[in-house]
């Protein structure tokens, strides 16, 4: 059984389909009830939703619009 603690654990531990057994992930067959394992997937990349430099050059981007539109309106007004 897992501990809350181990929860990361999760993908790469390798329970029977049969009995629930944990087995190592170099195993084929269960070592408790002799039943074939099913083969351990390749973890997945994961994708970046949106890179943090490019974060902070919008952010940038958007005081610096900010100022400018200021600094124009207090010249031209």
């Amino acid at each position: 059984m897992l501990r809350p603690y181990d929860s990361w654990k999760r993908n790469l531990l390798m329970d029977c389909p049969n009995c629930g057994t944990w087995n190592p992930d170099d195993k084929i067959r269960c070592w408790r009830c002799n039943a074939e394992l099913p083969k351990p997937e390749p973890p997945q990349k994961k994708k970046a939703a949106l890179n943090a430099a490019w974060l902070w050059i919008l952010i940038a981007a958007i005081i610096l619009c900010t100022l400018a539109q200021c600094f124009v309106f207090r010249q031209g007004g």
